[in-house]
């Protein structure tokens, strides 16, 4: 019985210092700089009747988005579009390892944007609608001129108005990280009719650290409570039978 405690005890340590002594493993996945097959296009509400203007171009590498939203009292709206996903479903991103989405950005004209995730969801998504994918999103502050911005996974949310719209029950609270089928830069809810806006976008990537390091000493403890507890099963049948 000694003898079987001490080997406990030594796989416990082992357990531990694999733990220290195991490499943080970080996930990292590029919205942009793009990676196939990601498809990016820019829009606006022109093809709707309105009259709001939304520019892309592209100076050494970093990507430039300029939007100028209409006067009227219609709605008004323009947006940058990354779909990870444009030929198969197969291509859906998965950030289930995602904890943050970090901008290095240049932003002149607004305090604000918005930063959508649009994932699968099986008890909802139609892919024939687009809008049925379920939308993460987070209202990005931001200030003029070079910054950068870490914002936490944890923070995006899905708005009211996609259950209403969808007819979804909220008691569907999944975000569906592991599959991400689009990643989206909007104006901010309150951008000034008439201003024009940019952002210059020099990089936008998913953040994250991998368990694998925890998970390796949560299997060597799995391994000793198992051979802790069968061989006192086994002590406990000898004796039952004296």
């Amino acid at each position: 019985m000694k003898r079987l405690f001490n080997v406990l005890a030594v796989l416990s340590v082992i357990a531990v210092l694999v733990y220290w002594l195991v490499p943080e493993r970080y996930f990292l996945d590029r919205v942009y700089p793009l990676e196939e097959p990601t498809v990016l296009a820019v829009y606006d509400d022109r093809a709707d009747g309105g009259a709001s203007d939304a520019m892309l171009s592209m100076v050494d590498s970093t990507i430039q988005f300029s939007c100028k939203l209409h006067t009227g009292d219609a709605p008004a709206w323009c947006g940058l579009l990354w779909n990870f996903a444009p030929d198969s479903a197969a291509q859906y991103r998965n950030w289930m390892l995602v904890d943050s989405i970090v901008f290095n950005i240049e932003v002149n004209g607004t305090d604000e944007f918005l930063m959508k995730l649009w994932t699968f969801d099986p008890d909802v998504t139609d892919e024939k609608n687009k809008f049925s994918f379920r939308p993460l999103i987070k209202e990005v502050k931001v200030v003029e001129g070079p910054q950068r911005v870490v914002i936490p996974v944890s923070e995006l949310y899905v708005p009211e108005f996609w259950f209403k719209d969808q007819k979804v029950s909220k008691d569907l609270e999944l975000k569906h990280q592991e599959s991400v089928a689009r990643f989206e830069i909007t104006a901010g809810w309150n951008a000034k009719r008439g201003k024009p806006f940019t952002i210059k976008i020099h990089s936008i990537e998913g953040k994250g650290v991998s368990s694998f390091a925890l998970g390796i000493m949560i299997f060597f403890f799995f391994a000793i409570i198992t051979i802790a507890v069968g061989f006192r099963h086994k002590v406990v049948e000898r004796d039952r039978k004296k």
